[in-house]
């Protein structure tokens, strides 16, 4: 689920909770899933995965590890404005030399931050 968290001002900090299940981020909207902010606003994003892997905002150089089953938070500020590509990219669980290779994904959400 993706979703603000209740009782925080707009003018902020806004809080999103991204779960993902077998490498895909559940939530309720049609996809893809569009989070919209205010440019200069706290943002904080509490992650679980049951499956290992990273979740990239490459505009911003943001590249969040999340390990299998732990709650991962990662906090920054909504600088640029735009419409910004999340993705994740799950861990290769193979033994092979190139298991850390990272898999290219489409995005598994939006990340657009308009102007105050």
């Amino acid at each position: 689920m993706v979703y603000p968290t209740e009782g925080i001002t707009d003018t902020t900090k806004k809080v999103f909770q991204f779960q993902l299940i077998d490498d895909q981020l559940i939530h309720s909207e049609k996809p893809p899933l569009r989070i919209k902010v205010k440019q200069h606003e706290q943002i904080e994003w509490q992650i679980t995965s049951n499956k290992p892997g990273e979740l990239h905002l490459h505009a911003y150089g943001i590249e969040v590890r999340v390990p299998k089953n732990q709650l991962v938070v990662y906090k920054f500020e909504a600088k640029a404005t735009g419409k910004f590509q999340i993705e994740w990219h799950p861990q290769n669980s193979n033994t092979s030399p190139n298991a850390n290779i990272k898999l290219n994904h489409s995005p598994s959400a939006y990340f657009e931050v308009y102007p105050n």
